[in-house]
């Protein structure tokens, strides 16, 4: 297929910087919210197949009847906890905070691409490294991790005759539908609260981890973390509780055993009083006695316990592993070994992340820029994440020294290729007073 810029029509009908297409402004997110969880979001007004659009069948939610819209809260409130939090922005920052480099589409054939396609990979790697914090807006698509799919609006300008992008917001996901045929996704408006319009060309992207047709918002963690961080909570409130009543020692005022309701009464407040911090007399016909809490240790352990196990969980579930976000395990029985064994499936985890947020930006914002610039193509550059792992990296280069020692030898390109430097044999310098080996052969001597 023949190459052709797009015409200046096209190109003059995007928005200019810092322009927000009207189904997303800002102003109206506050005003929208209020009306969405007053009319639309209440349970009585949920959506069927006939209604053009498809509801969230997640379980958490339907089952603790938050309204449609503003359910994400729930899972916001999840990521608060701060070992939950914790664990689920490591996650996140193990794939945003990667190396990445743009790479040139080679044809089928080729050995190495054309200038021509390299020069489109260089632009889009300008305009990418180029827009401000970026790799903030890889964490914020990541958001999907937790949630099941994040948005993500591009604001576009014009810059030496060329459309770039120059910011990326974040949007929240209840902004975002599906529709009930195509489940191509919509934008709940303030024209269509409930049935949402469709998103503008090239707008915003829609990043989601293992959506399915039957289920387009994607398959959240925090689905699969609400029951550990639900009873979690539960069991902090009665913990707290034990703390002021049963784990402390409790003020107790002994009064005569034949003494009367206004005794008994002048007792319990005395003995309230001192619980509350006040301090007063107390008469000589009263004593004052501290009762100490004898399972106190025991119930601290207990809720030590608990909590390292739904902690534990909730790390196993986030990153696949325990040892590398607790240092020994909640048992504390790491080890060197095990810890590698961990690293490795905490990898595998990250680099099919970042596999499938690397497959979400070749589809949205590479192509657009390819195709707003330069035209529609059958091969576009692709954006690809670093994921070789240091380790593996000592590992290789201690194995290409042992082959060396063995006499063999492996190509400098090859070399330069695996670890990223431009790599050279050194030449053997002769060493003064040294007489090197002659190469001569047995008859020359003779």
């Amino acid at each position: 297929m023949p190459k052709k810029r797009t015409p200046e029509s096209q190109l003059k009908a995007l928005p200019e910087y810092g322009e927000i297409v009207s189904s997303m402004e800002a102003e109206a997110i506050s005003v929208w919210t209020d009306f969405i969880r007053q009319y639309v979001g209440s349970p009585e007004r949920r959506a069927s197949k006939s209604s053009g659009i498809y509801m969230n069948k997640d379980r958490v939610l339907q089952s603790q009847m938050y309204q449609e819209l503003a359910q994400y809260d729930l899972y916001a409130e999840i990521e608060r906890d701060p070992h939950f939090g914790s664990v689920m922005q490591s996650a996140k920052l193990d794939v945003a905070g990667m190396d990445w480099d743009i790479y040139p589409y080679i044809g089928l054939g080729q050995k190495e691409a054309t200038d021509g396609d390299k020069k489109i990979a260089a632009f889009v790697k300008y305009v990418l490294t180029n827009i401000p914090f970026f790799p903030q807006h890889l964490y914020n698509m990541m958001d999907a991790l937790g949630k099941g799919f994040s948005a993500s609006e591009l604001i576009w300008s014009n810059a030496g005759g060329y459309h770039v992008v120059t910011d990326i917001l974040n949007r929240p996901q209840r902004r975002i539908q599906f529709d009930v045929v195509t489940r191509e996704p919509k934008s709940r408006d303030l024209d269509n609260p409930y049935m949402g319009n469709p998103l503008p060309p090239r707008k915003v992207i829609i990043h989601r981890v293992s959506a399915t047709w039957s289920n387009p918002f994607g398959d959240p963690l925090d689905a699969s973390l609400y029951w550990i961080w639900l009873f979690k909570r539960m069991v902090f409130k009665f913990f707290m509780q034990h703390l002021e009543v049963g784990a402390s020692s409790v003020p107790i005022v002994e009064h005569p055993a034949n003494a009367d309701d206004k005794m008994k009464g002048e007792a319990l407040a005395i003995a309230q009083q001192i619980r509350q911090g006040a301090f007063g007399r107390i008469p000589t016909n009263l004593r004052l006695i501290w009762a100490e809490s004898k399972n106190a240790a025991s119930s601290s352990q207990a809720y030590d316990t608990f909590i390292r196990l739904t902690n534990d969980e909730a790390s196993k579930l986030i990153k696949g592993n325990l040892l590398t976000t607790e240092a020994s395990g909640s048992n504390g029985n790491g080890s060197r070994s095990l810890g590698d064994v961990h690293k490795g499936t905490q990898d595998a985890y990250n680099k099919f992340r970042a596999s499938g947020l690397a497959s979400t930006l070749n589809s949205t914002l590479i192509k657009w820029l390819v195709d707003v610039n330069f035209g529609q193509f059958s091969g576009y550059p692709q954006f690809k994440f670093e994921t070789a792992e240091e380790e593996n990296l000592v590992n290789e280069a201690s194995i290409v020294e042992k082959l060396d020692r063995a006499g063999y030898e492996i190509p400098e390109e090859e070399l330069s290729a695996k670890f990223k430097y431009t790599i050279h044999r050194k030449q053997q310098s002769q060493k003064p007073g040294v007489v090197q080996p002659s190469t001569v052969t047995e008859g020359e001597q003779k």
